[in-house]
């Protein structure tokens, strides 16, 4: 249960009385600020009550909120995730998917099922060869977790397995965001993303991991926004300490999943915690903790080579030469090539390999050497056509603005432009402290940061919506936060009316 006493309620008080000053300024008589009494903060605490309604009552309903909340989640979201899981087993009928890692998983897996080993394919002669012999290029988690399925269950997985997957990643995303939504206090957002949320969530379902790249943004997020809040105090220790955790394992899971999007979440996370640190030396405090958490989330992405380098410690495996690893050079040579130009390139990757293959014949894809090029031959090409280069860019970054990313929403541009305008006017002016929600800025800059991080994505590799999607939940938690900074506002306004209202119909001009 989270806790809004204790530790907290001087600053609760003290955030009450500024509030009462700004907005309801002191009759001749009253009490000055120097000595606000108990009997004035319990007046003030009243006002707060009925300005805030039935946020201040789901804030002080203790774990009842928290049954709230689960009855809230399981209303919107069972009817979706029902659909899906049944859209699911359609696949049973499909033997082979059309993207091809995807049928090296379901190889493992058999592997898996007869051999108890994991990442590895079984050949014919009994031999074990590492599976990043066929998987090329691709992240581990999904093989690695449909291995560990395969062994537990002592069943090979099957495309619905994998389907199933996505699904429950994007659960979980779905699950953990909106609980730390609800933890902070910022309800309004939180009801808007259990609500809309499954659209986006459970709106469509495939068997390449693309489809679960949402509800793993949704958990690469996590961290530093969990960091930001317990140092806030939005949430009370137990919390914090629970959600920075579950940020941690999310980072690492998110690097087995999806690469980038797990670099982001780190990326995002060491920004975090060295302005915190530097916030902390400031005042005095310890900062140690942080440290500590910033040296898990540094060493996360070690997370992918953890699972191979046991495999070889228990079994003889042949290795591949290849790296089970999605590389960064080579997405950035070919995203040259994601719109029409006059390098030659097109975003494929045949079209890498070959031109790795003109400067070494013998490289192997998706080896060491191979990325090693792919990064020469990206930086010559930045340097000798530079012009090209920034065209190409400025290009893509017209065609992510112009897109809408979730059908029902507006160009990205739009977006962008009108959350930006509210978040600085808002902020220069003060306003998210006047009206109780200061918790709005962590979580509608955290959305923003989500958004701008992929939308650089999109400009250095593609501004294909299927790499771009991941973004949505940002856009919802954006919506959520804005409109209950609106309500906020709205109910403070109001009850300032009412009690100007009360002031003027009282006979001698006060209540």
């Amino acid at each position: 249960m989270v806790s809004w006493t204790g530790d907290d309620a001087p600053a609760l008080r003290r955030e009450r009385q500024a509030n009462a000053e700004r907005f309801f300024p002191l009759e001749t008589g009253a009490t000055s600020p120097g000595n606000f009494r108990a009997s004035d903060v319990a007046l003030t605490e009243r006002h707060d009550f009925e300005r805030q309604g039935i946020l201040h009552a789901i804030k002080e309903s203790g774990w009842c909120r928290w049954m709230l909340f689960a009855l809230l989640l399981i209303a919107s979201g069972w009817g979706p995730i029902e659909t899906v899981l049944d859209k699911a087993g359609h696949f049973a009928e499909v033997r082979t998917s059309g993207w091809e890692p995807t049928n090296v998983w379901l190889k493992s897996s058999e592997c898996a099922q007869r051999q108890r080993v994991w990442l590895a394919l079984c050949r014919d002669d009994g031999t074990l060869v590492a599976i990043t012999q066929s998987a090329l290029g691709d992240d581990l988690g999904h093989a690695l977790l449909l291995d560990l399925w395969a062994i537990a269950s002592d069943t090979p997985a099957s495309l619905v397995d994998v389907a199933h997957l996505n699904i429950g990643l994007n659960i979980l995303g779905f699950v953990v965001l909106a609980s730390f939504l609800f933890a902070t206090g910022s309800y309004i957002a939180a009801i808007a993303l259990i609500i809309l949320g499954p659209t986006i969530y459970f709106g469509w379902i495939g068997v390449s991991p693309h489809w679960s790249f949402i509800g793993i943004t949704s958990i690469a997020a996590l961290l530093p926004m969990a960091i930001l809040a317990r140092e806030c105090r939005f949430l009370s220790r137990r919390l914090g300490i629970a959600y920075v955790a579950l940020g941690i394992f999310g980072l690492a899971i998110a690097m087995l999943v999806r690469e980038a999007v797990g670099v982001m979440g780190i990326v995002t996370t060491l920004v975090t915690i060295m302005l915190v640190v530097a916030r902390r030396r400031c005042k005095g405090l310890q900062y140690r903790h942080l440290l500590v958490v910033g040296l898990l989330a540094f060493l996360s992405p070690v997370a992918p080579r953890i699972a191979p380098a046991a495999r070889d410690v228990f079994f003889t495996v042949q290795p591949s030469g290849r790296m089970g690893r999605h590389g960064f050079s080579d997405i950035l040579y070919m995203g040259l090539g994601a719109v029409p130009n006059s390098l030659g390139i097109s975003y494929a990757d045949d079209v890498a390999k070959r031109a790795a293959e003109r400067i070494d014949p013998r490289v192997v894809y998706c080896s060491g050497r191979y990325f090693k090029i792919m990064w020469r031959l990206y930086f010559h090409t930045v340097a000798s056509q530079p012009a090209e280069v920034m065209r190409i860019y400025l290009e893509k970054a017209k065609r992510i603005l112009a897109d809408r990313i979730l059908d029902s929403a507006p160009p990205l541009a739009v977006v962008l432009s009108s959350a930006l305008s509210l978040f600085l006017a808002a902020t220069a002016l003060g306003l998210w402290s006047r009206i109780g929600y200061s918790q709005g800025l962590l979580l509608g800059g955290a959305a923003l940061v989500i958004i701008c991080l992929f939308i650089v994505q999109a400009i250095l590799a593609t501004p294909d919506r299927l790499y771009s999607m991941p973004m949505g939940p940002a856009l919802l938690m954006l919506t959520g936060v804005s409109a209950e900074f609106v309500a906020r506002s709205a109910l403070l306004l109001r009850a300032a009316e009412v009690r100007q209202s009360s002031r003027q119909s009282s006979p001698d001009g006060k209540e």
